[in-house]
């Protein structure tokens, strides 16, 4: 029988050495070993255009009938542009302060950099002015970029309010969605 007692010792030894304890594997007692069947965490970025575009009203003198308008033009770049024509299109009524209602520019943009273009407006009369703005470039890899959007310079004017219906604001649909 003291054989067999014997093997039986050795054996739980070699077992022991041979296959650690979870709480011993980990380094410190009490700790577990991570788990391996579940997938790390997954950070989610939103894609945004390499190119964007804006304008921002800074000052309005106001006159008897229209005003001065200080707006400011931002280009912000998130990539490398070797050349990117800015194009500012003023409507009816509305003039640079040199007389002219269109400006163009050729500029180049580094990642991260944003480029400002301050521009003083003459306006003729009062309302609700669009200003159309374009940005078109290239990167360094050779892809076109985009981008345009419009600014709406209210003189004398104010935005009218959506309808309300039973206490909520409607707001028109677009079309598939807006997509």
């Amino acid at each position: 029988m003291r054989g067999k007692s014997n093997q039986l010792w050795i054996l739980a030894i070699a077992l022991a050495i041979a296959l650690p304890l979870p709480c011993l594997a980990a380094g410190k007692a009490g700790e577990r070993m991570p788990r391996r069947d579940k997938p790390s965490p997954v950070v989610e970025v939103e894609p945004s255009p390499p190119l964007n575009v804006q304008a921002r009203l800074v000052n309005l003198q106001k006159n008897k009938n229209g005003g001065v308008a200080s707006v400011v033009l931002d280009a912000l770049s998130d990539v490398d542009l070797d050349e990117v024509t800015v194009s500012i299109k003023l409507p009816p009524q509305v003039t640079f302060s040199d007389g002219s209602t269109v400006y163009t520019q050729t500029i180049k943009l580094s990642a991260g950099t944003t480029f400002n273009l301050p521009k003083d407006l003459l306006v003729g009369k009062d309302g609700k002015h669009v200003i159309q703005l374009e940005a078109t470039g290239t990167t360094r890899d050779g892809k076109p970029v985009h981008r345009g959007t419009a600014f709406r310079l209210l003189v004398g004017a104010q935005d009218s309010l959506p309808p309300v219906k039973d206490g909520a604001i409607e707001y028109q649909a677009a079309p598939g969605g807006g997509v």
